[in-house]
């Protein structure tokens, strides 16, 4: 609960983000900034990957079975190694990359995000030792720390950086609001919140000593870098059209970056579902690792996977039901694609499902199934959004993600039964999925043809079919939930 609390409450500070964003960065060049944020942003994961390479998993897989000191100093100095190496490399690359990323008139802010990534991985490992050790408040303190710094400093900077500069013109932030209004804004308050996390988790950094073991090395490297190879694959599958829709949509590079904007804002109606699905990953994996020994633990296992999809059907319904609500969070001029956001949620649900998967090849070692499993979702990614973008737009980039977190689910499945089979119910997992698209038909045909222009009897329709899905799962799992805390009382 404080894994996933914490981390849900941390990202719904920076979801809460979008509206103020989206109400602030408006007309042409509001949307221009916007893009540009949905573009970087886009290509943040992928770097961040290769700072880490796969150390904060590979932390939690040999921290039973090695000194976890020797493993945690040869692991930190590692990473600090890597990081000041990485981070060199771009700053002498600065203008080829400002080119890539189309910060032609901004080439400094290739160095802010150098700072971000550098001081991001060396807060990596720190993180996981306290979610190792059990310090869960630690661990939530820092992360909410951080994003309240991250928010504040950008509203603080938006709604009051215009009267501070229009109070002293000739002044230094009066230069620094003019020239980095928007993107810049984002970026300089991330730099603050990287720094201020690695000065709150300093205390644990300082707890390694300079030193790398060979033969620890060697065998975290073996396990470390399928993962990293995985990991850059699986962003790609997620991030990757961004990327090429900004490169290959044939209008102009502020056109482009206009549609990018568009689609970025859809992208956050459905971050709810993704948002937990990062949290129960961040709760989930030392979790199933911890219970990977006892007798019953497959059959735990299929029962998370249960009510994780139970609890991602109740998500789905909440968004797309009650979209006369959600839509506010996103400014008028971005709402010209609510219609996708359906399919990113579905989506996001597949790969919910997916990462609940693929604890099989990570508890057998079997990791390279996971790179094998990666790379087909990239191949798809890759050739569905270069043959559709041209054609579909941004459009492709939703209908592209459905499909590739959907083959990489059912691959998973299907490899994972074979080698380590897991009992899920697949017949009960599928109903509810199921029972959960027939609701969203029953609402789509219903209020499209009785209510199109009554958005009372639209929430009314989405309340009483939300409900009903309620009432269904607690007739379905009603024994269970009867030893449940707190809800089991009522319904004895």
């Amino acid at each position: 609960m404080w894994y996933g609390v914490s981390n849900i409450a941390a990202r719904l500070l920076t979801l809460l983000l979008t509206p103020y964003i989206t109400y602030t960065l408006i007309g042409d060049k509001g949307l221009i900034e916007y893009g540009l944020y949905t573009f970087i942003y886009s290509v943040f994961p992928f770097l961040n990957i290769v700072y880490t390479y796969g150390m904060e998993t590979t932390f939690f897989r040999f921290s039973s079975t090695e000194d976890k000191q020797k493993l945690y100093s040869t692991q930190v100095t590692s990473v600090l190694l890597t990081t000041v190496i990485f981070t060199i490399t771009i700053l002498l690359l600065r203008d080829p990359v400002a080119g890539f990323l189309d910060l032609h008139e901004h080439k400094e802010y290739v160095g802010w995000i150098a700072a971000i990534l550098g001081l991001d991985a060396v807060s990596a490992l720190p993180y996981a030792r306290l979610r190792q050790e059990n310090r869960p408040r630690k661990y939530a303190f820092t992360k909410v720390a951080g994003i309240i710094l991250f928010v504040g400093t950008i509203m603080l900077l938006f709604s009051g950086g215009e009267q501070i500069a229009n109070n002293n013109p000739d002044g230094w932030f009066a230069d620094f609001y003019n020239k980095y209004w928007g993107l810049g804004f984002i970026l300089f308050a991330n730099v603050l919140q990287a720094l201020l996390t690695l000065i709150l988790l300093s205390k644990e950094l300082l707890q390694f000593k300079p030193v790398i073991n060979r033969d620890v090395y060697k065998r975290v490297l073996k396990y470390g870098l399928p993962i990293l190879i995985t990991g850059l694959a699986g962003t790609a599958n997620e991030q990757l059209n961004i990327t090429i829709f900004k490169k290959i949509y044939p209008k102009g590079e502020q056109e482009t970056t206009k549609q990018l904007a568009l689609y970025g804002a859809t992208l956050k109606l459905a971050i709810m579902i993704k948002l937990a699905i990062q949290a129960f990953r961040l709760a989930g994996e030392p979790f199933f690792f911890s219970i990977a020994q006892e007798k019953d633990a497959r059959q735990t296992y299929a029962r998370v996977m249960k009510w994780f999809v139970i609890v991602m059907a109740l998500m789905f319904l909440n968004v797309v039901l009650f979209m006369d609500i959600w839509k506010y969070f996103i400014s008028e001029e971005y709402r010209v694609s609510l219609d996708l956001v359906p399919v990113l949620l579905m989506a996001f649900v597949f790969l919910g499902i997916y990462n609940n998967l693929n604890i099989w090849f990570k508890l057998t070692d079997k990791t390279l199934y996971g790179t094998y499993i990666t790379f087909i979702g990239t191949a798809v990614t890759v050739v569905f959004n270069y043959s559709l973008i041209p054609v579909w737009g941004y459009a492709a980039c939703a209908w592209g993600l459905l499909l590739c977190f959907g083959v990489m689910m059912l691959l998973s499945y299907f490899w994972g039964q074979r080698h380590y089979p897991i009992p899920y119910n697949i017949k009960k997992i599928a109903g509810y999925l199921a029972v959960m698209l027939l609701f969203y038909a029953a609402y789509w045909g219903i209020c499209n043809k009785a209510f199109p222009d009554s958005v009372f009897a639209r929430l009314a329709t989405g309340a009483v079919l939300f409900v009903a899905y309620m009432a269904y799962v607690i007739r379905q799992e009603r024994a269970e939930m009867k030893n449940f805390p707190f809800i089991g009382k009522y319904l004895k």
